[in-house]
C-alpha cells in the first residue's frame, strides 16, 4: 500500500482494536479475582460438623403425676411448664434450617457486586462524557441486578444527554417504583419532561422535589421557568382558538354573501361561436344555478334512416379529392419560394443556440462516465469533438482499461478521422493511447473494411507528426 493515509487509517483502527481488547481482558481478570474471593480456599481445614445434639442443652425428663396424686397436682407450676414447651418449639425450628436460603442469599449478593462493578465502570465513562458506552455499561448492570434504583437513574442522565428523552423517562420510572424518595430521578425527568413540551408533568415532578428538599435552588428555579413556559403556551392556545373562530366567521359570512350574491345575480345566456349557416337555426344555452334547473327527463330524438344513391356519393368524393389536389399544388408552389430561403435559417439558427446551451461534460475518471457523456452527445459530431479533445490521448488506458466496446471504439475513430484531420489537430497521443488497450487485437478483428482503411487514413495522417519507428510501432498494434 503506497497511500500514506490509508496506512495512517489501518494503523488507527488496529490501535483501537488492540485497546478495545486490553481493555476487555483487564475486566476479566478483575471479575476472576472477585470470584476467587467468594470461592473457598481448598488449602484451609475444613471445620468439624458440630452436632447439634452436643451442643443444645439436655432434654429435661417430666416427671409424670399420677392422677390419684393431689398434693402434687397442687404444688405443679403451669406457666413454667408452657415456657418449656415454648423453648422446645424454637429448638426444633432452629433444627429444621433450610441452607437453600443462604444459596439464595449468596447468589443476589454476588449478582449486586457484579451490578455495583458495571455500575463503576460506567461512572468512570460518564466523566469522559462517553455516553453510548456508559449506557452499555449500566444496562449489564440492570441485567445483573434490577432492584437498584441508581442504576436507572444513572442511565437515564445518558439518554438526556443523547437526548432520548422517552428513554430517559421510562428509566426514571422505574427508579422511581423502586424507591419514591430519589430526588435526582425527579429531576432528571422533570428535564426530559421539558424537551418534549410536557410543562405539567415537569411542574408534578419538580413540586415532589421541594416536598422531599424544600430548600432546592435547582428546583425553585426550574419551577419559575415552568411555570414561564406554561403561561406561553397558554397565551398561544387562545391567540390560536381566537383566529380559529376569526376565520370560521370570516369562511361562514363569504359563504353566505356569495349566496346571497348568485340568487340576486340574473340568468346569464351563453352564445357559442359557431359558424353561421343558411337555413339553420341558432340555439343558445342558458346557465342556471342547480336549484333553478327543471327536473324533467330529456326529450327523446325520432332518428330516421334517409337513403341516398351511390353514384352521387362516388361523385361527391371525386370533386372533394381533386379540390384538395389542386389546392395543396398551388400552396406548395406558391411556399417555396418564400418558406425554403426563411425557414433553413431559422432552423440553422436554432440548432446553433441549442448547441451553445448544451454544457460539454468534464473529463471522465471511469469508462462508464466516458459512456454515458458519450451516449448524450452521440447526435452532435462537433460536441463530441470538443469532449474528446478535452481527454488526454494517453490517458484513455487508463480510462477504459479492458471494458472497451467495439461501438465506442469505431465512434472514436470516426471522429478522429472527420473532425480531428478537418481541424488540423494532432492525434498521436490518441493513437498511441489506443494502441496501450489489452484488447485491440480483438476490436480490429471485429472491425468492417471501410473501418480498417479509417485506421489507415489515421495512420498515414500521423505520419507527418512521428518518426519511422514510431509509425511501425503503431501499425504493429494495431495489426495493419
Amino acid at each position: 500500500m503506497n497511500n500514506p493515509y490509508l496506512l495512517k487509517k489501518q494503523l488507527q483502527e488496529n490501535e483501537e482494536e488492540l485497546s478495545n481488547y486490553l481493555r476487555d481482558m483487564n475486566i476479566w481478570q478483575e471479575q476472576m479475582k472477585r470470584k476467587e474471593h467468594t470461592l473457598p480456599n481448598p488449602n484451609e481445614k475444613k471445620k468439624p460438623k458440630i452436632n447439634p445434639s452436643k451442643t443444645n442443652p439436655p432434654k429435661t425428663k417430666l416427671n409424670k403425676i399420677s392422677s390419684w396424686d393431689y398434693s402434687a397436682w397442687d404444688k405443679f407450676d403451669v406457666d413454667n411448664a408452657c415456657k418449656e414447651l415454648d423453648t422446645q418449639d424454637e429448638l426444633k425450628k432452629n433444627d429444621n434450617y433450610d441452607p437453600s436460603v443462604d444459596c439464595l442469599n449468596n447468589e443476589t449478593q454476588s449478582r449486586q457486586s457484579d451490578g455495583i462493578y458495571e455500575k463503576n465502570l460506567g461512572n468512570a465513562l460518564v466523566q469522559k462524557q462517553k455516553w453510548a458506552e456508559a449506557i452499555l455499561r449500566y444496562t449489564r448492570a440492570i441485567e445483573y441486578y434490577d432492584k437498584d434504583p441508581i442504576f436507572y437513574a444513572n442511565r437515564a442522565l445518558c439518554y438526556l444527554k443523547t437526548k432520548e428523552f422517552k428513554l430517559a423517562i421510562i428509566d426514571c420510572t422505574s427508579s422511581l417504583k423502586l424507591d419514591n424518595t430519589y430526588v435526582k430521578t425527579y429531576q432528571r425527568r422533570s428535564s426530559a419532561y421539558l424537551a418534549l413540551g410536557m410543562f405539567n408533568e415537569a411542574k408534578k415532578d419538580l413540586l415532589n422535589v421541594l416536598k422531599l428538599e424544600p430548600n432546592n435552588k435547582q428546583a425553585k428555579n426550574d419551577i419559575e421557568i415552568v411555570n414561564n413556559k406554561i403561561k406561553q403556551s397558554g397565551m398561544q392556545n387562545t391567540s390560536d382558538t381566537k383566529c380559529q373562530k376569526t376565520n370560521t366567521i370570516n369562511n361562514l359570512q363569504n359563504k353566505s354573501s356569495k349566496m346571497l350574491c348568485k340568487d340576486v345575480e340574473p340568468i346569464k345566456s351563453v352564445t357559442p361561436d359557431w359558424p353561421q349557416r343558411d337555413g339553420c337555426k341558432q340555439i343558445t344555452s342558458k346557465q342556471k344555478p342547480p336549484h333553478l334547473r327543471s327536473k324533467k327527463p330529456l326529450c327523446t330524438l325520432n332518428i330516421k334512416d334517409v337513403q341516398v344513391d351511390q353514384e352521387e356519393l362516388n361523385n361527391m368524393h371525386l370533386l372533394q379529392t381533386t379540390l384538395k389536389e389542386v389546392c395543396e399544388k398551388n400552396y406548395k408552389n406558391q411556399s417555396k419560394t418564400t418558406i425554403t430561403n426563411e425557414v433553413v435559417p431559422m432552423e440553422q439558427d436554432l440548432i446553433q443556440n441549442e448547441k451553445k446551451h448544451i454544457a460539454i461534460p468534464p473529463v471522465p475518471l471511469t469508462y462508464v462516465q466516458l459512456k454515458q457523456d458519450w451516449a448524450s452527445l452521440k447526435n452532435d459530431p462537433e460536441l463530441l469533438f470538443k469532449y474528446l479533445k478535452q481527454i488526454p490521448g494517453k490517458r484513455l488506458p487508463s480510462i477504459v482499461r479492458n471494458s472497451m466496446d467495439n461501438d465506442l471504439f469505431v465512434d472514436i475513430l470516426r471522429i478522429l478521422r472527420i473532425e480531428f484531420i478537418k481541424n488540423g489537430c494532432d492525434i498521436t497521443d490518441y493513437l498511441m493511447g489506443i494502441s496501450e488497450l489489452p484488447r485491440l487485437q480483438m476490436l480490429v478483428m471485429f472491425c468492417s473494411s471501410n473501418e480498417v482503411s479509417c485506421i489507415k487514413e489515421l495512420l498515414n495522417y500521423v505520419s507527418k507528426f512521428v518518426s519511422e519507428s514510431a509509425l511501425k510501432n503503431l501499425k504493429k498494434s494495431f495489426g495493419v
